[in-house]
C-alpha cells in the first residue's frame, strides 16, 4: 500500500468542528500511549518496570490572524479534536479535548496546547 510506511504528519487539525491554521509541521501529539514506563533497578535479580500516567497534549503553531481572539480558544472544554495526514489518509481523533495554554502574541506564529482528555482513537 502506497503511504504504509510514512510517518504521520499532521496537516489538518479540526478543533470542535471547525479548522484551524496553523504552521506546517509546527503540530504534534506527546504521550500519546497515556502513560510512561521507566526502569527500576533491583539489589539482585530481574529488574522491573514502573508505569506512570502521562498527559496526551496536542502542541501547534497557530497563524495568529486579526480575527482571532484568545477568549476564543480559551474557553474550549470538552471539545472533539481530530487530525489528519492528507499524504497517508490517517487520521486521529480525540473526543475530549481542553485549551491548555496560549504562548506570546505579536511575534508571527502562536503555541497553543490543548489537553487530550481521552484516548486517542485512530481512524
Amino acid at each position: 500500500m502506497a503511504g504504509e510506511n510514512q510517518l504521520f504528519h499532521v496537516d489538518v487539525i479540526i478543533v470542535d468542528g471547525a479548522p484551524i491554521a496553523f504552521e506546517d509541521s509546527s503540530a504534534s501529539i506527546s504521550g500519546a500511549a497515556g502513560f510512561t514506563n521507566s526502569p527500576k533497578l533491583s539489589a539482585s535479580g530481574d529488574d522491573f518496570v514502573l508505569r506512570a500516567r502521562v498527559a496526551r497534549l496536542l502542541k501547534a503553531k497557530l497563524q495568529w490572524a486579526s480575527t482571532s481572539d484568545p477568549k476564543t480558544y480559551a474557553g474550549m472544554s470538552n471539545v472533539q479534536i481530530s487530525m489528519r495526514d492528507s499524504f497517508t489518509g490517517r487520521k486521529v481523533m480525540a473526543p475530549k479535548a481542553t485549551f491548555g495554554d496560549i504562548g506570546d502574541i505579536g511575534g508571527g506564529t502562536v503555541d497553543i496546547t490543548f489537553i487530550l482528555n481521552s484516548e486517542l482513537q485512530w481512524l
